[in-house]
């Protein structure tokens, strides 16, 4: 009996693996990519401006899409998130990389609390030109205009504008300024 068991269980298990298990896996990614391109449908009506033939690769994220325009035939790669606070501007013909960070806000340093007051924040607008390339796993700063017909390298972390027709890449890590030393001081001893 327990032979019979365990000969129907491999049956089972043979039929699974190979008629039922492959047609889940191919129902699964169609409705994966259907659902995708409505989300995609959804974030481009959302836009403050959306252009024809702009394409998302995979997953993306857009915080405050309400601040965001894109240009014609622009192509975001997949996990790219764009954070639209303070306002995006991207032009015609651009490409962004995979996972690309652009940043239009960021927290107030020399605010009076430690640690950071959560909801303060300096709003500055990114504007990237037309016919611009974005390499995979840059950072764009907030304030930063990257002039028409760029090219940013892979890893690259914007923090100056680029002028039209640069190719920028290969920042090394560096101190940009200091902190007002008294202030920070003064809020590490509240804080205590």
């Amino acid at each position: 009996m327990k032979q019979i068991k365990l000969k129907i269980n491999h049956k089972l298990e043979q039929f699974l693996e190979q008629k039922i298990i492959p047609r889940l896996v191919f129902w699964i990614e169609y409705l994966e990519s259907k659902i995708r391109r409505y989300k995609h449908l959804e974030i481009k009506e959302k836009l403050k401006f959306c252009g024809s033939g702009v394409r998302f690769k995979r997953d993306i994220k857009i915080e405050h899409p309400q601040n965001i325009s894109l240009g014609n035939k622009v192509y975001i790669g997949t996990d790219v998130l764009l954070d639209g606070r303070g306002g995006i501007t991207i032009g015609d013909n651009t490409t962004i990389g995979f996972n690309v960070v652009v940043l239009s806000a960021n927290h107030d340093y020399q605010s009076n609390d430690l640690p950071y007051e959560h909801n303060v924040y300096i709003h500055k607008p990114v504007n990237i030109g037309r016919n611009v390339w974005i390499g995979g796993n840059v950072l764009i700063v907030p304030g930063v205009t990257i002039g028409d017909g760029a090219i940013v390298a892979a890893g690259t972390v914007v923090t100056a504008n680029i002028e039209a027709l640069a190719i920028v890449g290969n920042q090394p890590m560096r101190i940009i300024k200091y902190r007002d030393r008294e202030h920070y001081q003064q809020l590490a001893q509240k804080q205590e």
